[in-house]
Formats: structure tokens, C-alpha cells, sequence
């Protein structure tokens, strides 16, 4: 009797493990990751300074005409994705110094601006290529001129021209090409080798700042009375550009 009881519940777990081995053997397999997929967020935001050369070429009423270079120097913050980066300017204008206008003595510029540029990789193309990328830029930007003289100047009929201001303000779409260089993107987070400060990337731009809104305003002393001028600036103005993105 004991020895059918016992031969039954052998008979009982060995169909229960044969069971158990059908339904792990039938059971698919684990899911595994899409291939491809990114490891990790990288940080898409950084930093930027950079210079900027432009070259003046403009011309208003009462032969009034600028032809020099104004170094700018310009910071900013930026984004950058796998095909296009984007970027927010203050530009600080740091001349030219030393131009004279009709009947004016030396003037000095300075002046303030405010950019939006954003640039896209060749079709077809991503950044962060080895070999660095090239791609189209396009800007909007608004500033502000302000060229004083510091001196008087005697002119031709012995009368003296002096306290001169211009004023002038304008609103540009620059279209541009670019070329960039970028390193590796990094994760996002606070380990010390991802937080640590380093150049991202660098951006060289080459185009023209098209005028769609211009305004100059002139104000000056000549022969002990004070005259003034309104107008508008007319011409183009080609800048070369440096930029580099600081991850900090």
C-alpha cells in the first residue's frame, strides 16, 4: 500500500516538471533594446563668444559715406541638435574709429545689438562629422550705432565744425554659409567629466548683413549754429564671423 502511494506522487511530480520544462521551452525569448538606440541624453545647450569683422559699405544723403571695417565682439547662448544648432547674440560694436563724414571731424562708433542665427548642415548631412560640416546660416539682427567727435575741425571757408553725433539704427537678415567643428556630445548630468568646462565646438560664418530697415540721425555745431540731419543708410555690409560654443 505505501509503496503505490509513494509510486503515484513520483509519477505526479515527475509529469509536474515535465510541465514546467514544456512551458519554459515554448516561452519567447526576452525582448532586446531597438538597435541604435541612444544611450544616453547628451547636453544640447552651451555658451558661445565670438568676434566678428564687418566690412561697412554705406552711403547716405549730403555725401555722406562709410567705407571701413568694425571689429564686434559678440556672447551669447546656443543649441545644439544632430542637424542644426541655434543662437541667441549680444554683439558689442567697437568701431571703426577715426571716420569722417562730410565737413565732420574724426568720429569714433560704438554701438549694441541683438542677434538671432541659425544654421542647418548640407541636406543629407548631420554635424559632429570628423572631418568638420558645412551647412547654410540665416540671422535677424537689431542694433544701434553712436559716433561722436572729440575734437573741431577748421574747414575750407575758416568756419569750424564740432559736438558731432550720429545716431543710427538698423534691422539686417544675413543670410551666411558656415563651417563648424564639434566634439563629442556629453551626457547630461554631474559626474566631473561632464560638467567640466571645455570648447564644444567652433563656427565659422562668412556673409552680408542685408538692411530691410535703416535710420541715421546727425546732430552738429558749424560756424556757432547747430544743424541736423535725417536719413537713411543704404548698402551692404559682409562680416566674417568666429563663434565658439563653451560648455560649462
Amino acid at each position: 500500500m505505501q509503496a503505490s502511494i509513494r509510486n503515484s506522487l513520483a509519477l505526479l511530480l515527475l509529469g509536474s516538471n515535465l510541465g514546467l520544462f514544456a512551458e519554459a521551452e515554448t516561452a519567447p525569448p526576452p525582448a532586446a533594446p531597438p538597435s541604435g538606440a541612444p544611450s544616453f541624453t547628451p547636453r544640447e545647450h552651451a555658451w558661445s563668444i565670438g568676434a566678428s569683422l564687418r566690412r561697412l559699405d554705406i552711403q547716405a544723403d549730403y555725401n555722406y559715406e562709410i567705407k571701413a571695417l568694425a571689429p564686434n565682439i559678440d556672447i551669447g547662448r546656443g543649441w545644439v541638435r544632430p542637424a542644426w544648432w541655434s543662437l541667441v547674440e549680444i554683439s558689442l560694436m567697437l568701431g571703426p574709429n577715426g571716420q569722417r563724414l562730410l565737413d565732420s571731424p574724426p568720429l569714433d562708433f560704438i554701438g549694441t545689438g541683438f542677434r538671432f542665427r541659425a544654421g542647418h548642415a548640407l541636406p543629407g548631412r548631420q554635424l559632429r562629422s570628423p572631418g568638420g560640416d558645412l551647412g547654410l546660416e540665416l540671422g535677424v539682427e537689431y542694433n544701434e550705432w553712436i559716433a561722436r567727435s572729440y575734437q573741431d575741425r577748421t574747414l575750407s571757408d575758416g568756419s569750424v565744425s564740432s559736438s558731432w553725433v550720429v545716431r543710427s539704427r538698423w534691422i539686417f537678415v544675413q543670410p551666411a554659409l558656415f563651417y563648424s567643428l564639434w566634439q563629442a556630445p556629453r551626457p547630461q548630468g554631474h559626474k566631473p567629466e561632464w560638467i567640466t568646462t571645455r570648447i564644444e565646438g567652433v563656427v565659422f560664418s562668412l556673409g552680408f548683413s542685408v538692411p530691410v530697415q535703416s535710420q541715421m540721425q546727425a546732430s552738429y555745431v558749424k560756424a556757432g549754429e547747430k544743424q541736423s540731419v535725417t536719413d537713411h543708410w543704404q548698402g551692404t555690409l559682409a562680416f566674417l564671423s568666429v563663434t565658439s560654443w563653451l560648455g560649462i
